[in-house]
């Protein structure tokens, strides 16, 4: 017979090795702003001071009882497994608890809710020394409290943090160490500005950090006409995917723009994936080990964003911090990542000539009909330009049905060109032919979309049947096409 014994850990060695899980000062105030945007705050400040040594991030968000705010401040307050709203920037319950660890020593939490002011306090001294899971509460009469409370006093709700002993931060009272805490601060400031970036442009959120209102930095330099934005990807609904080639510097207005558009670490730092999830910024400038880094490369950046649904398939980190594609998406995320580079690659070679023709410089070529692909084996197809400009416009004047009607038609038009169906192409697919998974399950999803619209508009199923057997793409699905013709048949329903 088994016999289980309680094996509960040290509350001094486990909340003092959470103070070394990898936060830099910048990702770790982030990581705690995350928990103001989840609580719908419009206003987030924050101020980093030198003199009282202390870091406080208030906001006017929904705030807490005292017995959320209690759970808020246990270690794992919330399971991960459960599923989050679109809202929810969190996923562990332990971001704002190690993150303050990572920064000081002393954690303060006030939340105000319907006039009421509840407190809460981490303080590691007093962990070390009792050995013991216990989250004091601070009397309301003290000084730190009054003072954290006045943070409040122009909000009908909210919450501040005050993160205190901040040792990870100030270890000697020097010059030297000022100049370093300064030089943090402004990390702090760009690293914000880039990672709410979205929720700032969209008038979501005014962060501030003392006293400034930050400016979102956005990586893909909208406001430049010059930029060129590539075909979209979307990987069944769980991801979607939008390559960017960023102008030549011949197409800034003056140096001090190129400078700006490169980012607080540089070019070379910033090119490649800037992965989002629920529009925050997780990941930036990464390939994911596709290629090195080059200049040529400096160009292409591409958004790619998830949502918390997906946090497990890409390794989404306590930190927040980390990303890793998941085995269905390395298909589309190399196809995309070699598209965006060889058009960086051309941009960055081509001293700007690139778009000087006659007429609107920013106007997209007629004649861009087709778009070559290479997929991760090195074979080539050609596809419909989807983006194509007589194309959006033909959308515009048409509902929704007639859209997918539209879908349809271009997709049997890739499907049945000449080319395909003599097998020139080297992409073709037949019944020899081993797909991946990931390959396999966008095919179906893909059939399935073909087969909807085809149902909805008086086709029977041998008919589709018929079809699909004369397509190399589709060919590999039949086997397999009475329960795909009849799970899309129910989805259509």
């Amino acid at each position: 017979m088994t016999e289980p014994f309680d094996s509960i850990p040290s509350a001094n060695i486990l909340l003092s090795s959470l103070r070394s899980v990898g936060y830099t000062p910048e990702t770790a105030i982030a990581d705690i702003v995350d928990n103001s945007l989840s609580a719908n705050a419009s206003i987030v400040k924050i101020e980093l001071d030198w003199v009282k040594q202390r870091i406080i991030i208030s906001d006017n968000g929904e705030g807490m009882t005292k017995s959320n705010l209690r759970k808020s401040m246990s270690i794992g307050s919330s399971d991960p497994l459960e599923s989050r709203s679109i809202h929810d920037l969190g996923r562990f319950g332990m971001g704002m608890k190690t993150a303050s660890f990572s920064l000081g020593k002393k954690l303060t939490v006030l939340s105000k809710f319907k006039s009421r002011i509840n407190n809460a306090c981490w303080d590691l001294d007093y962990v070390r020394e009792n050995d013991k899971w216990q989250i004091l509460i601070e009397d309301k009469s003290s000084l730190i409290i009054s003072d954290l409370s006045n943070k409040l006093s122009e909000y009908v709700n909210g919450t501040v943090i005050c993160i205190s002993s901040i040792d990870k931060l100030i270890a000697t009272n020097t010059e030297q160490e000022k100049k370093k805490f300064y030089k943090m601060i402004e990390n702090v400031k760009n690293h914000l500005s880039l990672v709410f970036h979205r929720f700032m442009e969209s008038g979501k959120v005014s962060i501030r950090v003392n006293n400034e209102r930050l400016t979102p930095w956005n990586p893909f330099i909208p406001k430049n006409n010059a930029r060129q934005e590539l075909e979209p990807e979307e990987i069944v609904g769980k991801v979607i995917i939008r390559p960017y080639v960023l102008p030549h510097k011949t197409k800034f207005s003056n140096d001090d723009e190129v400078k700006k558009a490169g980012g607080y670490k540089g070019w070379l730092k910033h090119q490649g994936f800037y992965v989002y999830r629920n529009e925050r910024l997780i990941v930036y400038g990464t390939w994911f080990d596709l290629f090195k880094k080059e200049m040529p490369f400096n160009l292409a950046r591409i958004q790619l964003d998830i949502n918390s649904d997906s946090d497990f398939d890409w390794q989404i980190d306590i930190k927040k911090s980390k990303a890793v594609p998941p085995a269905y998406a390395d298909a589309i995320i190399r196809r995309t990542a070699e598209k965006a580079v060889n058009q960086s690659v051309k941009v960055y070679n081509s001293r700007g000539s690139y778009t000087e023709r006659t007429g609107n410089i920013n106007a997209p070529q007629l004649s861009y009909v087709w778009e070559q692909r290479k997929d991760s084996k090195g074979s080539y197809s050609f596809v419909l330009n989807k983006k194509h400009t007589l194309l959006n416009k033909l959308k515009l004047s048409l509902t929704d049905e007639q859209k997918d009607l539209l879908t349809a038609y271009l997709s049997l038009v890739e499907k049945c060109s000449p080319m395909i169906l003599s097998g020139v192409n080297d992409m073709s697919l037949n019944n020899n032919v081993s797909l991946q998974q990931s390959d396999y399950e966008n095919l179906v999803y893909l059939a399935k979309q073909l087969i909807s619209t085809l149902v909805k508009n008086g086709s029977a199923k041998e008919e589709i049947k018929e079809l699909f057997q004369q397509l190399p793409d589709y060919i590999v699905l039949i086997d397999n096409f009475d329960n795909i013709f009849t799970e899309a048949y129910n989805e259509s329903e």
